[in-house]
């Protein structure tokens, strides 16, 4: 299902994830596992939302997960603590697992960085040798069109 939640998202968003990946020098599925993991190790709002819900109805340390959640574990290769806490964040949110990802992951891919314009441009360099790019320029300008 790896690939599969990177062939749902739009081009433009797999494409960002796929170049990442091999920026990292990683396969993509494992730059997914990696992200998703540090997604999960990371707080976000939708954990007070977990918290809350939580403090009524505690999980279980047993609890089973169902088979789409098994299948996306073992796809993904995810630890048991990721998934547990991508599956507590779903279920807060009302949407089933795979839909949770595919919006993280679409979310991950949309926010970019300078790091992501200038590996586009190389790609594009590379793809077209003749295209001459001032690589310290486009930088210049990306930063200034962001403020940083």
């Amino acid at each position: 299902m790896a690939t599969l939640a990177i062939d749902d998202l739009p081009a433009p968003a797999a494409n960002v994830l796929r170049r990442r990946a091999r920026a990292a020098g990683q396969p993509l599925p494992d730059y997914l596992r990696a992200e998703l993991t540090r997604l999960a190790r990371t707080r976000v709002p939708v954990d007070a939302i977990v918290d809350f819900l939580e403090s009524d109805n505690p999980p279980s340390d047993s609890a089973e997960f169902d088979a789409t959640t098994t299948a996306l574990s073992a796809e993904y290769n995810l630890p048991p603590e990721t998934v547990q806490v991508l599956t507590r964040r779903a279920n807060a949110t009302g949407i089933p697992l795979p839909d949770y990802i595919h919006r993280e992951l679409l979310t991950l891919a949309r926010r970019t960085s300078i790091d992501d314009v200038v590996l586009e441009l190389r790609e594009v360099q590379q793809q077209n040798p003749e295209l001459q790019i001032d690589m310290e320029a486009v930088i210049s300008a990306v930063r200034y069109a962001r403020t940083d």
